[in-house]
């Protein structure tokens, strides 16, 4: 038997304050010190992380690893192996845990066996950044979807800001894809999905995100999230891929396919309305009282996520994505 019921994993880089954050909630939990250990990866962070992880001091087991910079993926993988729990507790380094974060994911365990668990990465009361509010409101939908039981969860709730399951499931399934720097917690549940798994929601273990991002690396993420769904759904065939993204196509805002479907294939055009959104949304970054600001976002996002998705379905399968329009490479 392990000594700790739970390992939680927490990947880092160069975040050193909002770690120390991280780890003075898990200060606070109802659980037990001796329940569960707390594994931070250090992913060749150059802010003082290094020196300052290992002479912190804590209630709790504390386990320090610095790795060379490889990416989220890599630094995962490095903490599941260095793991002494039966149940692998992911987080990321800007949460703050709620008290109840360890019991609750052990609650849902000792429930229901061969289960993903997720809990919800809950909102501060305002973001700055209107790319992150907007992201966090389509999240905070979802979580509130799931828990009136309108639908279940899937592989694609799989966030690594706050899910857990057992170890040796993590080690069966083969771990995170390291060819993935965005969107592998996504790719793995798909392959726990294909395994069995199954997944729960528990809006009690929550934690509270204080995101922060820059706008390119958001517009790059929805960039690897249109590419990463041709991949995952693609696995179950050409008819399960056309099927499942004509669905994403259709249930667009009607204004926003229009917008999307105009740029398709014509880069000039595409890359003229990206700028547009783009100097909109920084506006309403110093400016908060701008209207439209999330509607702008969402056409961005959709904007990098159906160019990319389109790239990689190629002319003959983005056609019947699409509804029969051609896009030109």
């Amino acid at each position: 038997m392990s000594p700790k019921r739970v390992s939680i994993v927490i990947p880092t880089f160069n975040r050193r304050e909002r770690l120390a954050r991280v780890l003075a909630s898990l200060e606070r939990q109802t659980a037990a010190p001796d329940v569960f250990e707390v594994v931070v990866v250090d992913d060749g962070s150059s802010d003082g992380t290094s020196e300052w992880l290992p002479s912190h001091r804590t209630a709790f087991s504390l386990v320090p690893l610095r790795v060379p910079n490889g990416g989220p993926a890599k630094a995962r993988n490095a903490g599941v192996a260095a793991a002494q729990g039966d149940v692998v507790l992911f987080i990321d380094d800007d949460v703050e845990a709620s008290p109840e974060l360890v019991d609750e994911h052990l609650r849902s365990h000792d429930a229901d066996a061969d289960v993903v668990v997720i809990g919800p990465l809950a909102s501060l009361s305002h973001y700055p950044q209107p790319w992150v509010a907007w992201e966090q409101a389509k999240i905070e939908a979802q979580y509130a979807a799931m828990a009136r039981g309108d639908w279940a969860p899937t592989f694609r709730q799989f966030w690594t800001g706050n899910a857990s399951l057992e170890r040796r499931h993590l080690l069966a399934a083969g771990g995170f894809d390291t060819t993935y720097l965005r969107g592998e917690d996504v790719e793995l549940g798909a392959r726990l999905d294909e395994r069995g798994i199954g997944f729960r929601f528990n809006p009690r273990a929550k934690v509270v995100h204080h995101a922060e991002r820059s706008l390119a690396s958001w517009e790059r993420a929805h960039a690897s999230y249109g590419r990463l769904e041709v991949a995952i759904f693609g696995r179950a065939g050409d008819r399960a891929l056309i099927e499942t993204l004509s669905g994403n196509w259709n249930r667009l805002n009607p204004a926003t396919r229009w917008v999307v479907q105009s740029c398709l294939g014509r880069k000039q055009r595409g890359d003229a309305v990206k700028a547009l959104l783009r100097a909109h949304i920084k506006l309403a970054e110093r400016a908060p009282l701008t209207l439209g600001a999330g509607k702008a976002c969402s056409v961005l996002a959709n904007l990098w996520y159906w160019e990319h998705s389109v790239e990689a379905l190629g002319p003959e399968r983005a056609a019947q994505v699409l509804g029969g329009r051609r896009v030109q490479p």
